[in-house]
């Protein structure tokens, strides 16, 4: 099978579920559009068991049956809030409140208290912290990240 050189970020990684999505930045086949899927054990093979959100990620992917999906991961860049998290600096948490999540799609958008800007939330940033079910008004403490769509939740306190 003959593969796709991708470049990109990982738009979301579930290790319960064992995959995520990668959103292509550049690749050398003009044919593939949309996200490429990346399973845990692509990661494992890599010598890693974690894809953190926004994390810039060189790979191969292949054409299957469900769409594209990563054959081998060549690099992977973590986030430095990933990699501090690590190394026990401890991030500057900020109080936001949930503007809306839709469960179904998976995100919703918080906002800064006092500020109209929207800042994307993902399901899985959620279930991390304990969230199973969130209702809009809900007041969280989290941490900001820049990706290449803008600012997101990368990080809440547990529940």
């Amino acid at each position: 099978m003959e593969t796709v050189r991708v470049i990109g970020r990982v738009k979301w990684f579930d290790s319960a579920k064992g995959f995520g999505f990668i959103v292509v930045e550049s690749t050398s086949d003009p044919e593939l559009t949309g996200d490429v899927m990346i399973h845990i054990t692509c990661l494992r093979a890599y010598g890693e068991t974690y894809a953190d959100e926004g994390a810039r990620i060189v790979c191969n992917a292949v054409r299957g049956e469900r769409g594209w999906q990563t054959a081998s991961v060549i690099e992977m860049e973590r986030p430095k809030a990933a990699v501090a998290r690590e190394q026990g600096v401890q991030p500057e948490y900020e109080t936001v409140t949930l503007k809306w999540f839709n469960r179904t799609r998976g995100y919703g958008f918080v906002q800064r208290d006092g500020k109209d800007d929207d800042i994307f939330i993902h399901a899985v940033v959620l279930r991390k912290a304990g969230y199973e079910e969130i209702e809009p008004g809900t007041t969280l403490e989290a941490v900001m990240e820049a990706g290449s769509k803008g600012e997101h939740v990368a990080q809440l306190k547990p529940r």
